[in-house]
């Protein structure tokens, strides 16, 4: 379960980080490669312990770490473009 949460962060972060670098987000930008780290670290040392029994896990983790992130972003700045027009 661990591998899918460090998984999950790492590709989650990536994820946000390419959708903030091309919106030009600069701020989030310049935070999210701490989520990014901690995942890679967990991740690493987690993989590392337990071999190659964790790709499935880590695959799962990273499938939903990408649709999460892409997901969330949407919702996020469709947020913000109506807080916006108001």
């Amino acid at each position: 379960m661990t591998i899918i949460i460090a998984t999950f962060v790492s590709v989650f972060g990536r994820a946000i980080q390419q959708l903030n670098v091309v919106g030009g987000h600069y701020l989030a930008a310049a935070l999210t490669p701490f989520l990014i780290a901690a995942g890679d670290v967990s991740l690493v040392l987690l993989v590392v312990d337990r071999g190659w029994s964790s790709i499935p896990f880590s695959g799962l983790g990273g499938a939903i770490g990408a649709v999460s992130a892409m997901w969330l972003h949407g919702r996020v700045r469709k947020h913000l473009r109506a807080q916006e027009k108001t």
